[in-house]
């Protein structure tokens, strides 16, 4: 199974999105939920564009998991995000951990979905942060803040969930 560790903010909303929306003094935005507010749609079609040519499910590994799946769940379908978002990564930031152990902890208590953690390497770590653990290195994207989630991006994740190869949906 190929998984998307997504971190939100950075990722799916960005500096440019917000500058862009005040300048043009957007209202589209205005009386939308917090949440959903906060999600760039442009992000999110980039987003769908990876799981379709991947098959990857998403674990969301963003400080936005405090919110719950299902509101991850909501304001990524309100984007119309069409992949499946199947857990969030356990929060241990109370224990001082990186971003990278809540993930190692997540594929350790996954093993019967992923297979061994030592052994598991279809997976990508999409993220504006590099608070990430060394030998995470080769399958961790750090996302620019400045511009999110762009096509080159998806193109570089798309090598590392197929193994260095470039497939669409129709050769998998």
């Amino acid at each position: 199974m190929k998984i998307i560790f997504l971190d939100i903010d950075g990722v799916l909303n960005h500096e440019r999105f917000y500058k862009e929306r005040h300048i043009k003094k957007n209202k589209t935005f205005d009386n939308l939920p917090h949440r959903f507010s906060q999600i760039d749609p442009e992000c999110v079609q980039n987003l769908n564009s990876l799981c379709k040519d991947t098959q990857a499910k998403i674990v969301i590994s963003s400080t936005w998991r405090s919110d719950g799946i299902e509101q991850c769940r909501n304001a990524l379908e309100f984007h119309k995000f069409k992949g499946e978002i199947l857990d969030i990564t356990p929060n241990l930031r109370s224990d001082n951990c990186l971003r990278g152990n809540e993930i190692l902890t997540w594929v350790k208590d996954n093993e019967a979905l992923v297979g061994p953690y030592y052994q598991f390497t279809e997976y990508v770590i999409l993220d504006d942060d590099s608070d990430m653990l060394y030998w995470q290195r080769n399958n961790f994207l750090l996302i620019d803040r400045f511009v999110g989630l762009t096509m080159g991006n998806v193109f570089q994740a798309k090598k590392i969930l197929n193994n260095g190869k470039i497939l669409n949906s129709n050769e998998l």
